[in-house]
């Protein structure tokens, strides 16, 4: 039997904020640059297109020598298998979580990811860390950490967006087009999966996230 891989929630959450930001570039962007955790953006060819500051420091290179490679250059010929096969479940399933050997030459490190395809159209983001590294050492000073919520749908998106931009129950249906009974249905939907008791908590949770802006 395979053992299960043990991936930080850190790691987990900062893949589901960049699944619940996708499509949305400002969104993702934002995602990165709060990141406590290490990420990076991939294209279709496996190669680097944008990576976060603390993904630059573990990797020892600069955003413009991580564009000049591609995720096979910082692979140990040894792991191409395991990459390979990571890589063919991320692009099947739309996501892929790990363990593999990553680095510069020299610099090799076990890593531990979560990764989610199309972040963008044609690009896939994944979040890492060493290991190695104590797992409250990857956590934001007051960021809630937790387990990620379930992926939101488009429309409870929009529902939540115009809940923090203050619209009540009845005005978020005229705006959508929704019955009210069908904005309530999506309310109890949120509730649940965001672990929250009532509205106002459930935009509170989701702008924590990244889920909304």
């Amino acid at each position: 039997m395979t053992q299960a891989i043990h991936v930080p929630r850190s790691v987990r959450v900062a893949a589901a904020r960049a699944r619940n930001a996708r499509g949305a570039e400002e969104r993702l962007r934002k995602v990165f640059e709060q990141s406590p955790v290490p990420m990076v953006l991939v294209d279709g060819e496996r190669r680097y297109v944008d990576a976060n500051r603390p993904a630059r420091l573990v990797f020892r290179l600069s955003l413009e020598e991580l564009r000049a490679r591609a995720v096979d250059d910082l692979t140990p010929p040894e792991f191409t298998e395991v990459m390979e096969e990571a890589w063919s479940q991320l692009l099947a399933e739309g996501c892929v979580a790990g363990r593999r050997v990553a680095g510069p030459p020299g610099g090799h490190l076990e890593i531990v990811f979560s990764a989610v395809a199309d972040a963008l159209p044609g690009f896939h983001a994944g979040a890492f860390a060493p290991a190695t590294w104590p797992e409250e050492e990857l956590e934001a000073p007051g960021d809630e950490v937790g387990d990620p919520p379930a992926s939101l749908t488009p429309r409870e998106t929009e529902v939540l967006t115009l809940a923090a931009r203050g619209h009540s129950g009845p005005e978020i249906a005229e705006r959508l087009m929704l019955s009210p009974a069908t904005v309530k249905t999506h309310f109890s939907n949120l509730h649940g999966k965001l672990e929250v008791p009532n509205r106002t908590a459930a935009v509170a949770r989701a702008l924590k996230l990244g889920l909304i802006d």
